[in-house]
């Protein structure tokens, strides 16, 4: 028996997560993993929606932030964002717990601004997402934990509470 890629070992955990139907699964996997190559783990996986209304699917990974786009009668699946994590500059988010969801926005190395609302299933969804956009942005040299599946609500809450410390630059110092 062949052992699946990095990939593979952490998309399908972050699907389950995120429950997304198997076909929205089936139609963005090709492009997704274009993007991401075998060797990538996948942090996050979620459903977005663009100012045009648009679905998406956003997928947040160790090195990149992905975002497809699906079209609305023939559901053809597009890349809409590819970007390496460093070339994203003005990245804001803010968690909306009583909407459930996060409003993110990111300006690409082009220079296009790219605002999306993130919904999930439940505020343990959005304080994991939360905390794996702190991981990619807000810590240097930070270490974006891949997704897991847990068992019930209250054992994903504790997953987010229980990540890893994030290691950082050690300081120079000048004498």
């Amino acid at each position: 028996m062949e052992a699946l890629d990095t990939f593979s070992r952490t998309f399908l955990p972050a699907t389950a997560l995120a429950k997304l139907p198997g076909g929205t699964v089936a139609r963005h996997v090709q492009v997704l993993r274009r993007c991401a190559g075998d060797r990538d783990a996948v942090a996050v996986i979620a459903r977005c929606t663009t100012s045009r209304g648009r679905r998406n699917v956003l997928m947040l990974t160790r090195n990149r932030l992905v975002v497809t786009s699906e079209s609305a009668v023939l559901r053809r699946v597009s890349l809409h964002l590819n970007a390496d994590l460093h070339q994203l500059a003005d990245v804001a988010w803010t968690p909306e717990p009583e909407r459930t969801g996060i409003q993110l926005g990111v300006t690409a190395i082009d220079g296009v601004r790219e605002n999306l609302w993130i919904s999930l299933d439940s505020t343990a969804e959005m304080w994991r997402l939360d905390e794996a956009l702190k991981q990619a942005f807000r810590t240097p040299w930070g270490v974006i934990e891949p997704a897991r599946a847990a068992t019930s609500t209250a054992s994903a809450a504790s997953a987010v509470r229980a990540t890893a410390p994030v290691k950082s630059r050690p300081e120079l110092r000048l004498a």
